[in-house]
């Protein structure tokens, strides 16, 4: 029975591979179109065109060199994971495991989050801490756990099939890159595909295997492109709100209860930033630049008062010297109006 599972999982691993060998297999049958047939044959020496040929393939590759290193960076970057500190210790996993009730539960985790001095706003719908009980570990902020990949996820967006892995804090500017770059690469194609397509649609000429594998390329192009322009898009948005696709449609909720969609909205510029980090040059290449350690956030609400803190460390900092303002501020209402009875 053990083998059969295991024989059962390892065919469920290679089959979610599938899709990557789909694209893998599109991008080198659409290279080989684009510079062999149209740049070399058509172009090259059926037209006699080497300027413009040159030009083509020199911005096909550059594009292609883009497109395919922000996809394998999407892919084989390691998901990111909780901390070690995140995780419940042997002596409070057995407390957990000996509670009789929910109620129970969370007293054994608050007392751990404080003792761990671990950052978490995000709570459950009853107010408590979310942790997961496959992982047994608190879930940081904007994590959550992904069934296809068996662990929880940092900043977890979803899991793709076309990366056969989870979209997440370490490896979503590729994916964004990945998509505009595959956008960006498919209208270039349709648009100096063009003239050829013009032309295999023409009934005088006699359609050869090259001006068919150049249509199909201009199908392809275009059914790719809408695609991708789509899911590009609409993640720029996403970024521009400095939401998750799983916040778009579950809110982050606080401690007091409530929803709070815009709750890490700092600004679409200190957004982007947040993505693609604070120096323009590397916004458009596939090196990680991304600011944070995929645990703490800054808030919507400290973007004004605050500047962007990217440390655990000090963001317990910050709020442990809020709550000493706030306190010193009681402490003086206080005096005042009991000077104010003296008086």
């Amino acid at each position: 029975m053990g083998c059969f599972r295991e024989f059962c999982c390892g065919l469920i691993r290679v089959v979610r591979w599938i899709p990557v060998v789909f694209v893998s297999s599109v991008i080198v049958w659409a290279s080989y179109a684009y510079l062999y047939e149209l740049c070399f044959v058509h172009l090259f020496i059926e037209r006699s065109a080497p300027v413009k040929a040159g030009l083509y393939a020199v911005f096909f590759v550059i594009l292609m060199f883009l497109f395919v290193t922000s996809y394998a960076r999407t892919i084989f970057t390691p998901v990111g994971m909780p901390p070690r500190k995140f995780y419940f210790t042997r002596e409070c996993l057995d407390e957990i495991k000996a509670a009789t009730d929910e109620t129970a539960v969370q007293m054994i985790i608050n007392r751990f989050v404080h003792l761990q001095g671990i950052p978490v706003r995000n709570r459950n719908y009853d107010g408590g801490f979310r942790y997961c009980n496959k992982c047994h570990c608190v879930k940081p902020d904007r994590a959550h756990h992904c069934s296809v990949c068996g662990h929880c996820v940092l900043k977890f967006d979803h899991h793709c099939p076309w990366v056969n892995t989870c979209v997440n804090f370490y490896n979503y500017k590729f994916f964004i890159l990945f998509l505009g770059y595959g956008f960006v690469l498919c209208c270039f194609g349709m648009a100096t595909n063009l003239e050829t397509v013009i032309n295999f649609f023409d009934m005088s000429p006699t359609k050869t295997l090259a001006s068919i594998q150049l249509g199909i390329l201009f199908l392809l192009s275009a059914v790719f492109s809408i695609s991708l322009a789509a899911l590009f898009f609409y993640h720029l948005y996403l970024i521009a709100r400095n939401r998750t696709t799983f916040e778009s449609f579950r809110a982050p909720l606080l401690e007091n209860g409530r929803e709070d969609k815009h709750f890490f909205n700092l600004g679409i510029r200190r957004n982007y930033r947040e993505i693609f980090g604070p120096s323009l040059l590397h916004w458009f290449l596939p090196t990680y630049s991304s600011l944070g350690e995929g645990c703490v956030y800054p808030e919507r609400s400290q973007r004004e008062v605050f500047p962007v803190s990217w440390s655990s460390n000090s963001v317990v900092s910050r709020r442990s010297t809020e709550a000493v303002v706030l306190n010193s501020k009681v402490e003086l209402a206080s005096a005042e109006t009991l000077n104010g009875h003296v008086v």
